[in-house]
This record gives structure tokens, C-alpha cells and sequence, in this order.
């Protein structure tokens, strides 16, 4: 083969590697958008009331886009402020590949456990998954809760359905390996839920003072600790229902 002939052989390869990187980009872009920018109000705007934390949202616009819609959460301080889907028993980790469009993308969309929807938000243990992006998306700020500092500045969260508003105070965040422990979500008792609180709360990595008896309903909030492709590390973000700044004691 003729020098000028390998020479345009290479640059016509170096063209095609280019507009494939280009094109991956692009994709990878969209997917981002879509997945990360959405609106909680988008057509017709839904009005904000003054002095109200938790964003105006749509829930007509949302409930017609996708009926799986049955929440949205608003961390201040941080970009989490995403709707949150109800995982469908027949494919209980959709959303983890699927946005709240019902398109797939791998940066997924947070979603309440399969197991939680009977009860929603009330459950026992209201468990929501996000994914840990690289580029600091979705859920990857709540891997932040295990430093103290981050936690006491970001206690706040925002839950709220279409009958319901949870101002939610964090109140303990662990690392956990999942290859070793197990969702717990069905309580048969009072007594039984609270021993299961009391025994994480206590091995929690992160705790700050709270109930630890009689409470309705705990909010955790899991994603990996690193990243969607790290293992089996998770953190989870244990939260419960109390205006922030007011008075939690643990007995």
C-alpha cells in the first residue's frame, strides 16, 4: 500500500474515531439532560407559594407523563431535586435503567421499593434508590451524609407527594456492604420495628440525636457509596419526619 494511501486510511479512521467520541458526547448529554434537568412544573407552570421550601410541582402534567410519579425530592444546598418514580413489582429495578420518561438510560431515575407500595411514603421503612453518577448526579451527594459536616449542613429534606409534604430532618447515614446486609422493610410489630431502629441507629456510622422508639415511619435514601459500577458499598441516609431546628432526642 502506497504511503498516501495508508495516510488517508488513517486519517479517514481518526475521522470516524472523532465523530463516534463526538456522537458517544452528544448521547451521553441527552442522557445526562434528561435524567438530571427536570421541571416540576414544566407546561403550564404551577405557582409557588411565598415562603414555601418545597418547589411547585405539576403533579397533573406528571401523573399523565408517567403514573409511576409519586414523589419528588428536594435536598437544599445540593442539585438533588428530582422526581422519584414507585418501582412496579414486576420489574422491581427498573428504574435504575429507565428515566422518568419510561426511556432507557443508565442514569436512572429514583425510585420507592417495589415492597413499599401498598403504603408509599407511610411505610414503615420508606426505602428510595438513586444511582452515584461520577458526575456528581442523581443521588451521588447523599453518599455524602457519612462526613459529619455535610450532614449537620445539609439536614433538610424535602419529600412530597401529591396529598403530602414531609419536611424530613436527617438523623444517621451508613455505609453498608450489601453483600452482607439485607433490606429489612416488613414489620410485623411496633416492638419489632423499633428494635430494628435502635440496632441501626446505634451502628450507624453517623448519628445525630432522634427518637428511637415509636416512631410511624423512617425515610432512608440509598445509593452507592462511590459510583453505579463500584461493588457493593451503599449509604444509606436514614431520616425522619420533624421540622428541622425543633427538638430530637433519642431516650
Amino acid at each position: 500500500m502506497k504511503a498516501s494511501t495508508k495516510a488517508k486510511v488513517a486519517m479517514a479512521a481518526c475521522t470516524i474515531l472523532v465523530l463516534s467520541g463526538l456522537a458517544l458526547g452528544f448521547t451521553l448529554l441527552q442522557l445526562s439532560e434528561t435524567a438530571n434537568h427536570v421541571d416540576p412544573s414544566p407546561v403550564p407552570k404551577a405557582e409557588q407559594e411565598e415562603d414555601d421550601p418545597f418547589p411547585a410541582v405539576d403533579w397533573d402534567y406528571w401523573q399523565d407523563e408517567n403514573p409511576d410519579v409519586i414523589g419528588w425530592i428536594t435536598v437544599p444546598g445540593t442539585g438533588i431535586d428530582l422526581p422519584i418514580c414507585q418501582a412496579p413489582a414486576s420489574d422491581p429495578t427498573y428504574y435504575l435503567t429507565h428515566d422518568v420518561h419510561w426511556k432507557w438510560n443508565f442514569y436512572g431515575c429514583p425510585y420507592l421499593d417495589a415492597e413499599c407500595a401498598e403504603e408509599g411514603f407511610d411505610s414503615s421503612l420508606a426505602m428510595v434508590f438513586g444511582h452515584h453518577m461520577s458526575d456528581g448526579s442523581m443521588f451521588a451527594e447523599m453518599a455524602s451524609y457519612s462526613n459529619e459536616g455535610f450532614l449537620d449542613e445539609h439536614r433538610q429534606i424535602l419529600v412530597q407527594t401529591p396529598e403530602t409534604k414531609y419536611e424530613l430532618t436527617v438523623v444517621a447515614a451508613d455505609i453498608i456492604d450489601s453483600y452482607r446486609e439485607y433490606k429489612v422493610l416488613g414489620f410485623e410489630t411496633q416492638d419489632e420495628f423499633d428494635g430494628w431502629w435502635v440496632a441501626t441507629w446505634e451502628k450507624a456510622d453517623v448519628t445525630r440525636p432522634c427518637e428511637l422508639a415509636g416512631l410511624d415511619s423512617i425515610k432512608a435514601f440509598v445509593t452507592c457509596s462511590y459510583g453505579p459500577w463500584n461493588g457493593h458499598e451503599r449509604t444509606i441516609v436514614y431520616a425522619v419526619e420533624n421540622e428541622v431546628g425543633g427538638s430530637l432526642q433519642s431516650p
